[in-house]
């Protein structure tokens, strides 16, 4: 396999798949989604990084792929909507991989 030219564009880390780089983060988010009975559901969270088109969080409840939830701050500021990508379980927590189709309103 022959090196890449010095001058070639590479990502930092050659195994990831990002389009933007992510920011750490460490602060309070509420996650609101509907059940599949249509019940709201409300999930404190923490942010645990950012980019400009992702956020990742960590929960004590599972939220299913797919999901579409509403992110506010911890005082119900709304922040946007974003969808759930990947929901892992790591410890008794999960973290949730979540798409933001729009850039979020104010910086978390």
């Amino acid at each position: 396999m022959a090196a890449a030219p010095l001058d070639s564009p590479r990502p930092a880390n050659p195994k990831s798949r990002r389009r933007d780089p992510r920011v750490p983060r460490d602060s309070q988010v509420m996650l609101c989604c509907f059940d599949r009975q249509g019940r709201q559901q409300r999930f404190r969270a923490r942010a645990v990084d950012v980019s400009k088109t992702g956020i990742l969080v960590q929960t004590e409840e599972p939220v299913p792929e797919g999901s579409i939830v509403f992110l506010q701050t911890a005082s119900f500021t709304a922040l946007g909507k974003a969808s759930v990508r990947h929901c892992t379980q790591k410890g008794m927590k999960y973290r949730i991989g979540l798409y933001l189709p729009d850039p979020l309103p104010r910086d978390i």
